[in-house]
């Protein structure tokens, strides 16, 4: 981040600079800290493009352009309205809404790497010029004079475009005209998306594969592998001479292993090696209060980094050991290694919200407006629950509406209830939120967070549908390839965000075939085409929200002008410009909330 913004500030004084100097050309102006580069030259292509023979083609173009511009403008000023409601109402402050991620400036927003600025500069630019391209060339089909174009920048960073239109020849223009010229930067960006989109599925299911083994995407600090000195990059390609190909078989591997394991490891700095782990229970994150103290009480809750080296007197070292040994008893006593004391651990699944409508809540586990400092579940109809994959699994194998038996502990005192499991998506449900793991604890015997290089590669290729919940649909494909970027961020979709073939993240692929010896080239060109098709979605569908000077907002003025006039309103022009006003308005106060949202419910 710093970088970035270093250069965007040296940008910003060397153009202060040589302006307060005089020294700067006349096409160059600087408007606080933004800078445009507005030029005549190149024009006259707009005139030839726009030739008569063209028109046609162009206007039928744009004509589509204009309806699929409409059905956006609808869409997205519900979708801005919605995100304001949900921001406000159902918690929706997170990291994919803070402020710095309105700023396409990588390095600064969390989903443009650093790694990949060339990429995702270059797909700006691109996108920016088509787009104004598109309003150039319509203005001169609808005979409309261009008097200039030009680049807006942040510093170094592409902020903006612009074409200088005739302002009394546009509004001379029929309302047609004007929608067409709206639309067509719209529809170009729309366009240049599908295109690129396209290339990219093309490349990279042909020509990239993942790298057999699993992915360090990060290590905990604090445990084995960090002590061992693995890395982001490395690649764990055998556990103790077994040769492992996927997450499953590390885990499978893992299993059946000692308490010290060898593994083999592609050293994204230092090549093939061989790494010998001891391994140990480290806790990776647990809910506050988690362990809460025992014995003589003094002893706190449970920290990331802290090693559990026994449960109930019985030394662990690995999470196999660990799951067994809290299979054994409901209420536990864990040791760790800094001589702190037991903490005593109800094993269970910690529930860390209740729905006051669902089946938890209905069976009397609590008490209305009772709001315990720990609820555990321990037991479902019989079933030893550890940690909420057993629970989830135990829901899986039972039905809505079914009454079953549970255990649970309110802040530790245990009791068994009859509950009515309730429904949701079909499956059964208890009305609860869990905190993952054991007690809210969950633990680790490696400390290696995998990398999802091969759901990442899939979903580039085009390959969703098969083991992710979604349908193998083209609109499916389009969703979760646009969620790359933030994916790691949606619960449930991803580990990790993509930002293309770039740093340690290329080291986590291959090329094959005909393009192999040309590896760093096809990831530079996969990099660019999935900036390309991004951000020009971005662009296409962000310029249809009915907010000015956005053209969704324009083009609301004049549809709305124009059916004004056909049902004989008495002022079709100033009933058009409050309801662009309004729009603008209400899409400006609901942007406003969802970026103001982390502050205000925290």
């Amino acid at each position: 981040m710093l970088t970035t913004l270093f250069w965007i500030v040296l940008g910003f004084a060397v153009y202060t600079a040589l302006e307060a100097r005089g020294l700067l050309p006349s096409w160059i102006r600087v408007w606080g800290p933004l800078v445009t580069f507005e030029t005549t030259n190149g024009l006259g292509a707009l005139d030839r493009l726009a030739a008569p023979r063209h028109r046609r083609r162009w206007r039928v173009w744009t004509n589509g352009g204009v309806a699929v511009t409409l059905a956006l403008l609808v869409i997205t000023f519900g979708l801005v309205l919605f995100a304001a409601f949900v921001a406000l109402t159902q918690g929706g402050a997170s990291e994919v809404n803070q402020p710095r991620n309105a700023l396409a400036i990588p390095g600064v927003n969390d989903f443009l790497p650093l790694a990949a600025t060339p990429e995702i500069l270059a797909g700006l630019f691109v996108g920016l010029f088509v787009h104004e391209f598109g309003h150039g060339v319509l203005s001169r089909v609808e005979g409309i004079s261009v008097e200039s174009a030009g680049l807006i920048v942040l510093a170094v960073v592409p902020f903006g475009a612009f074409v200088g239109i005739d302002e009394d020849d546009e509004r001379e223009a029929e309302t047609s005209s004007r929608n067409r010229i709206y639309a067509a930067g719209i529809a170009n960006n729309l366009a240049l998306a599908a295109v690129a989109v396209g290339c990219l599925v093309l490349l990279v299911s042909t020509s990239i594969a993942a790298v057999p083994g699993v992915a360090v995407g990060g290590v905990y600090p604090g445990t084995p592998a960090d002590e061992a000195g693995l890395e982001r990059g490395d690649v764990i390609t055998a556990v103790d001479g077994e040769r492992i190909e996927s997450d499953d078989d590390h885990r499978e591997a893992l299993e059946a292993a000692n308490d010290s394991v060898e593994l083999g490891v592609e050293g994204a700095r230092d090549g093939t090696k061989t790494v010998t782990i001891e391994r140990s229970v480290v806790v990776t994150s647990a809910l506050a209060g988690s362990g809460d103290g025992g014995g003589d009480g003094e002893a706190t809750a449970l920290e990331p980094g802290q090693t559990i080296t026994a449960v109930d007197g019985e030394a662990v070292a690995t999470e196999r050991e660990f799951a067994t040994a809290l299979e054994n008893a409901t209420v536990v006593d864990l040791e760790t290694d800094d001589g702190s004391g037991p903490r005593t651990v109800v094993a269970g699944v910690a529930v860390s919200d209740v729905d006051s409508d669902g089946a938890l809540a209905a069976a009397g586990v609590l008490d209305p407006g009772d709001e315990p400092d720990s609820l555990v579940i321990t037991v479902l109809d019989g079933e030893r629950i550890v940690d909420d994959g057993d629970l989830f699994d135990a829901l899986e194998d039972a039905e809505p509406g079914e009454t079953v038996t549970l255990e649970a502990a309110v802040d530790g005192e245990v009791e068994t209830y009859a509950v009515t499991l309730g429904e949701r998506d079909g499956d059964a449900a208890l009305g609860v939120a869990l905190a993952p793991g054991t007690s809210g604890i969950t633990v680790t015997d490696l400390g290696v967070d995998a990398h999802p290089h091969e759901q990442h590669l899939a979903v580039l290729s085009g390959d969703v549908g098969a083991g992710d919940g979604l349908d193998a649909s083209v609109l499916a494909g389009a969703l979760a390839l646009f969620a790359l970027p933030f994916a790691g961020m949606i619960d449930g979709v991803s580990s990790a965000n993509f930002g293309g073939f770039v740093g340690s993240v290329a080291d986590f692929y291959t090329v094959t075939g005909s393009l192999a010896a040309l590896e760093g080239v096809v990831f530079v060109v996969a990099t660019l085409l999935f900036w390309a098709w991004w951000l020009n979605l971005l662009l296409g569908v962000f310029n249809c929200i009915p907010c000015y000077p956005l053209d969704g907002a324009k083009i609301l003025r004049t549809t709305v002008e124009d059916v004004g006039s056909r049902i004989g309103l008495e002022s079709p022009a100033r009933v058009a410009s409050a309801a662009m006003v309004g729009a603008s308005g209400l899409v400006g106060v609901a942007i406003a909330l969802v970026l103001a949202s982390p502050f205000l419910v925290g």
